[in-house]
């Protein structure tokens, strides 16, 4: 089972299928959500597009232009004003790779209300019960 991943002001939950920021609902396809957790898990190492397929096209023949219309999606989905690309980087002739710190963490420590806020230039979250 995935781990629930934290960056920027984004949650994403694997096990739900779902991205927040900000504490709402981010609509992804699910080939995008497929690409952006393998991004994430992978965060720092270059992905090639041949992995993605795998991923998100499980046993389809499909050619690369997919993999670059999914990563132009969610760098929509993850940008306002094209802040989208400072997360997911293209690596001429080689792939992808996922750019933000990410924290992972248990599901259980997480509440529905723990949101990030904007400390010292830059987004933290704010955790309850335990943790920091």
């Amino acid at each position: 089972m995935h781990a629930t991943s934290l960056f920027g002001p984004f949650r994403l939950e694997p096990a739900s299928r779902t991205l927040y920021r900000d504490g709402e609902v981010v609509k992804l396809g699910s080939r995008a959500f497929d690409i952006l957790v393998v991004l994430v898990e992978r965060r720092g190492a270059v992905v090639t597009p041949r992995e993605l397929m795998s991923v998100a096209w499980q046993g389809l023949v499909v050619g690369e232009s997919n993999v670059r219309v999914q990563i132009a999606n969610l760098r929509q989905a993850l940008g306002r004003d094209g802040e989208g690309a400072r997360y997911i980087a293209s690596i001429p002739g080689r792939g992808y790779t996922f750019l933000a710190s990410a924290v992972r963490v248990d599901d259980a420590a997480l509440s529905t209300s723990t949101r990030p806020v904007w400390c010292g230039g830059t987004w933290s979250w704010r955790w309850s019960g335990t943790g920091t």
